[in-house]
């Protein structure tokens, strides 16, 4: 099982990780699932800096994450049926979690992620 872990606090920001790394997972992503339970998340990579929520069922906190690891933005609570493009052109990978999780584990800018296997 994958963890994401945040370096700074030394605390797992996710638990159980799902890794979408051809186009169609990248497509699809969390779209048709009735929720994410906590501790889950869903790893985009080469997402670039945008994602939708179109045909979600709830909401949920995104990462957005260079090539390094460090997170350069992240975005809070998105409701369905948004589009959020970070203003940072230099990521490449998000991290979609369960809404909450980002104040629950006090993740900021600037903090390093790594997956843990």
């Amino acid at each position: 099982m994958k963890r994401v872990m945040n370096s700074r606090t030394g605390t797992a920001i996710v638990d159980h990780l799902e890794v979408a790394s051809n186009l169609k997972s990248r497509l699809v992503g969390l779209i048709g699932k009735p929720s994410l339970p906590w501790g889950h998340g869903l790893l985009i990579r080469r997402s670039g800096n945008s994602i939708h929520t179109c045909f979600m069922r709830f909401q949920i906190d995104v990462l957005f994450i260079n090539k390094s690891g460090t997170i350069r933005h992240l975005a809070e609570n998105i409701k369905p049926w948004r589009i959020i493009v970070a203003p940072c052109f230099e990521t490449t990978d998000c991290l979609e979690i369960p809404a909450g999780t980002v104040k629950a584990t006090g993740t900021i800018i600037g903090d390093k992620v790594s997956v843990e296997v």
